[in-house]
C-alpha cells in the first residue's frame, strides 16, 4: 500500500464510527478514484517539485563551497566549518534551513534568506498545481456518493461523504492529510503542542502564553460552526472588487468579528479542556518582536502605543519589502493586477491578489508566521478607555502605505464589525 494511502486509513478511521475507512478503501470504486489521484499528484506535483527542489539545493551547495573557500582563504575558521557543515546537511539531502542566531557567519545568513524565499516560491507553486487535483478528486468522490445513495448503499454513502469533508477540510499540500491527525499531540519537551484541529502552539518567552503559529484558518472556524449552528455567516463568502478573498480552507478564517473570536475560543476551550483566547495587545507585541521597545503601565492602552516604534517591521527589514524578502502577504503587484484601481508595492510581488494560505511566508524568530500581512489580527483589548472599539494588529493583504506595515500599528473598529481584511490568532495558556 502506497504511504499516503496508509495515512488517509490511520487518519479517517478514527472519524469513522459505524464503517471502517480500511473497509471503504478496499470499495473497488473508492480504491480507484484514490489511486488515480495519488497517481496523478506524485506524477503532476510531488515528483516536478522534487526535481526543481533538487536543483535549487544543488545551487545552493555550490554557493556554499564557493563561500566556504572563501571563508578558508581568508583564514576564518569557524566560518569555514559552519558553512562546511551546511553544506554536508544540503548534500545529505535531508536540509532545511535552521533559524540564525548570534553564531551563524553574516553571509551564511544572506545565502539561507535567499534559500527561505527560493523554497517558498517553488512550495507556492506546488500547492497552486495540487489545488485543482483535490478540487477534481473531491468532486469524483461526490459523484460516487451520489451514485451510492441511489443504489441504497446508504452507509457507504456517509462514510464516502465524510471521507470527501476529510480531505477538502485537511488536506494539505503533499496530497496527503493534514500535518497533524485528529487528536491533539505534545512535542517530548512538553513546550508546544498540536491541537485536534491542527493547530500547531509554540511558548513565547515573555508572554507566559502559547502562540498558535498561524491565523485561524477557516477550516478551524468551520469545525467550529458545524457545531454551532446559527453562527453568522458572513465568513464564508467574501470578495472584493469581484476578487474572491479567503475562499480556500487553509486561508485566514476573515469577516469575524470580537465576539465570533472569543466564541470560537470558548468552543475550543470546553473541548480540549485548555484556556483558548485572543491574545492581549502586550502579547501580540512581544510575539511580534518589539516587547522591549513599547514602555507601558496599567494605565497604558493600545491607543497611546499606536505607530509609536516608527523603524521597526515585521519581517525585520526596512520599507518598502522586496520580494526577495518575502515579506508576506501584502498589497503587490498581483493584486494591483486583479484590482487596478488599488495600489500596490512596485518593489514587492507576493503572487497572491487577496488572502494567502497561512504559512506562505518565512516565520519569524518566534516562529510565528503571518504576524505581518495577510490578515489583520484581533487583540483582546479595547483601544481606548472608553471601550467602544476593538483593536486589531499586524496588517493584511491590501496594505501598500508605511504606517500600516509598522509592527507597532494598531488598527481600531467597533467590536460588532465584520471587514473581510481581519481575521484573529488564538494562545492557549500554559499548564500551571
Amino acid at each position: 500500500m502506497r504511504k499516503s494511502a496508509a495515512i488517509f486509513i490511520a487518519i479517517a478511521a478514527s472519524v469513522f464510527a459505524n464503517h471502517s475507512y480500511a473497509q471503504m478503501a478496499a470499495i473497488p470504486e473508492v480504491g480507484e478514484l484514490q489511486s488515480k489521484y495519488e497517481e496523478k499528484v506524485r506524477l503532476d506535483v510531488l515528483r516536478p517539485h522534487e526535481l526543481v527542489v533538487a536543483d535549487l539545493n544543488a545551487k545552493f551547495a555550490t554557493a556554499l563551497e564557493r563561500a566556504q573557500e572563501s571563508a578558508q582563504k581568508a583564514g576564518n575558521l569557524e566560518d569555514a566549518f559552519a558553512i562546511k557543515t551546511e553544506k554536508e546537511t544540503v548534500l545529505s539531502g535531508k536540509y532545511m534551513p535552521p533559524q540564525d542566531d548570534a553564531k551563524t557567519p553574516a553571509s551564511l545568513k544572506t545565502m539561507r534568506s535567499t534559500y527561505r524565499a527560493a523554497l517558498a516560491r517553488l512550495e507556492l507553486d506546488r500547492d497552486k498545481k495540487l489545488r485543482p487535483l483535490k478540487d477534481a478528486y473531491a468532486r469524483s468522490l461526490e459523484a460516487l456518493m451520489l451514485t451510492m445513495t441511489k443504489g441504497g448503499r446508504l452507509e457507504e454513502a456517509m462514510a464516502l461523504k465524510k471521507m470527501r469533508e476529510d480531505l477538502l477540510a485537511n488536506t494539505d499540500a503533499k496530497g496527503g492529510v493534514s500535518r497533524s491527525g485528529p487528536v491533539a499531540t505534545t512535542d517530548p519537551s512538553g513546550k508546544s503542542f498540536t491541537n485536534s484541529l491542527g493547530m500547531k502552539f509554540v511558548p513565547v518567552k515573555g508572554t507566559g502564553v502559547l502562540f498558535c503559529i498561524h491565523e485561524t484558518r477557516r477550516q478551524d472556524y468551520a469545525a467550529y460552526v458545524a457545531e454551532n449552528p446559527g453562527t453568522d455567516g458572513s465568513w464564508k463568502n467574501q470578495t472584493r472588487e469581484g476578487i474572491p478573498v479567503s475562499d480556500q480552507n487553509d486561508h485566514p478564517v476573515v469577516s469575524v468579528n470580537l465576539e465570533d473570536a472569543k466564541k470560537f475560543c470558548s468552543w475550543l476551550s470546553k473541548k480540549e479542556g485548555k484556556r483558548y483566547r485572543l491574545p492581549t495587545d502586550r502579547e501580540w507585541s512581544v510575539a511580534v518582536g518589539i516587547g522591549g521597545e513599547e514602555k507601558t503601565t496599567s494605565s497604558t492602552t493600545p491607543e497611546m502605543l499606536n505607530q509609536r516604534v516608527q523603524d521597526i517591521f515585521p519581517w525585520g527589514g526596512d520599507f518598502p519589502p522586496q520580494t526577495k524578502d518575502m515579506a508576506g502577504n501584502y498589497a503587490d503587484s498581483s493584486t494591483h493586477e486583479k484590482m487596478p484601481k488599488r495600489p500596490g508595492i512596485e518593489t514587492y510581488t507576493d503572487g497572491f491578489a487577496t488572502t494567502a494560505p497561512v504559512m506562505s511566508f518565512k516565520s519569524n524568530k518566534m516562529g510565528l508566521y503571518d504576524m505581518g500581512g495577510n490578515a489583520w489580527e484581533l487583540v483582546s483589548d479595547w483601544f481606548s478607555t472608553d471601550k467602544l472599539e476593538t483593536v486589531m494588529r499586524g496588517g493584511c493583504w491590501h496594505d501598500h502605505e508605511r504606517l500600516f506595515f509598522l509592527s507597532s500599528c494598531r488598527v481600531h473598529h467597533p467590536a460588532e464589525s465584520r471587514h473581510n481584511d481581519g481575521g484573529f490568532r488564538c494562545v492557549v495558556e500554559s499548564d500551571p
